[in-house]
C-alpha cells in the first residue's frame, strides 16, 4: 500500500505546474485592461499605459509566469489589482466557508445516499427499492439552485427554522455555523444523494449475485453479517469514483449555492474579481481550487486502492 500511494504521489507532482500554467494562459486572455478597469472608463491612454508598465503587465508572458509561480511557491499569490490587500489573505478569509460547505454537500450525499441505495439494493423490486429510484430520479432533475431557493422559501421564511442568509463562524458559535449551514448544505448535497444512492443500489445488487455471495449465504451468514463482511466492501468501490467526482463538483457547485444564501465564501470573491478583472485574484483563486481538485483525486486514487487491492502495485 505504501507504494500505491508514493506511485499516486509521483504521478499527481507534474499535474500542478501544468495546471499553473495552463491556468495563468487562460486568465491573460480574458479580453480587457485591468489597468484601465482601475483608473476608469475615462482614462487617458497614456495614463492607462504608464499603470500597465508599474504593474508589470507590459512585460513578456514568460516573465509574468515566472515571476508570479516563484512567488507562489513561496505561499505568495500577489496582491489585489484593486484594493492592494494579499490574494493569499482573501482566500484565507473566504475558503474555510466554501470548504465548509462542501463538507456539509458530501455529508448530505454520502448518508442520504449510500442509506438509500443499500436499503434498496437490499430489497429489490421491493416498494422501497421503486420508491427510492423515484427519488434519485426526482434529485437528478432539480436544479441546485432552484431547490437552494424552495429551501430557503419553505424552511427559512415560511416556517423560520433556519436563517436565510449569512454565515456564523465556527469558532465564534459551533452551533450558529452548523445552524447557518443546514440549508445550503442540503441544497448542496441533495442531488449528490441521488446519483451515490443509484450508484450503491446499482452495485450492491451486482455483488449480491456473485458466486462468493452465494456461497457464504448457503453456509448459513445471516443477512446483515453478509452485506457488511463480505458485500459492502466490494459494492463501495464504483461508489467512491462517484464520490469523488462529486466532491469536486460540490466545491463549484458551493459556488453557486452561497450567492442564494450569501455566504461569503469563494464563490462572490471570485464574481468580484473576474468583473473588476484583478488577475492576480482570480489567478489564486482558481489556482487554489485546481489544486483541491487534484487533492480530492488523489485521496480517491488511495481509497480505491484500499478497496480493491488488485489495483495496486505487485
Amino acid at each position: 500500500m505504501r507504494w500505491f500511494i508514493l506511485s499516486r504521489l509521483l504521478a499527481t507532482i507534474p499535474l500542478l505546474p501544468a495546471l499553473s500554467l495552463l491556468i495563468f494562459l487562460m486568465i491573460h486572455l480574458i479580453p480587457g485592461s485591468a489597468a484601465a478597469v482601475i483608473l476608469g472608463e475615462a482614462a487617458a491612454p497614456e495614463h492607462v499605459a504608464a499603470l500597465e508598465a508599474e504593474l508589470g503587465l507590459n512585460d513578456p508572458l514568460h516573465v509574468q509566469y515566472a515571476r508570479w509561480m516563484g512567488r507562489a511557491l513561496q505561499g505568495d499569490l500577489g496582491n489585489s489589482l484593486i484594493n492592494g490587500r494579499s490574494v493569499t489573505a482573501s482566500i484565507s478569509a473566504r475558503l474555510p466557508v466554501t470548504l465548509s460547505l462542501a463538507a456539509g454537500g458530501l455529508s448530505v450525499g454520502v448518508l442520504l445516499g449510500l442509506t438509500t441505495g443499500i436499503v434498496a439494493g437490499t430489497h429489490p423490486g421491493s416498494l422501497l427499492d421503486r420508491f427510492s429510484v423515484m427519488l434519485a430520479s426526482l434529485g437528478l432533475a432539480v436544479p441546485t439552485f432552484w431547490l437552494a431557493l424552495l429551501l430557503a422559501a419553505g424552511f427559512a421564511i415560511e416556517l423560520n427554522w433556519f436563517p436565510a442568509i449569512g454565515y456564523t463562524p465556527f469558532r465564534e458559535n459551533p452551533l450558529g455555523w452548523l445552524h447557518s449551514l443546514v440549508l445550503p448544505s442540503l441544497a448542496l448535497g441533495l442531488p449528490s444523494s441521488a446519483l451515490i444512492a443509484r450508484q450503491m443500489r446499482s452495485s450492491l445488487r451486482s455483488v449480491m449475485q456473485m458466486p462468493y455471495i452465494r456461497a457464504a449465504r448457503a453456509t448459513g451468514v445471516d443477512g446483515r453479517h453478509l452485506i457488511s463482511r463480505h458485500a459492502l466492501r466490494n459494492a463501495l468501490i464504483p461508489v467512491m469514483t462517484i464520490i469523488g467526482f462529486e466532491l469536486t463538483r460540490l466545491i463549484g457547485g458551493a459556488f453557486l449555492v452561497e450567492q442564494v444564501f450569501a455566504l461569503p465564501g469563494m464563490g462572490s470573491l471570485v464574481i468580484t474579481a473576474v468583473l473588476e478583472r484583478d488577475l492576480p485574484l482570480v489567478q489564486g483563486v482558481v489556482l487554489v481550487t485546481a489544486a483541491l481538485v487534484v487533492l480530492i483525486n488523489l485521496l480517491v486514487d488511495i481509497s480505491y486502492g484500499w478497496l480493491n487491492p488488485r489495483v495496486r502495485p505487485a
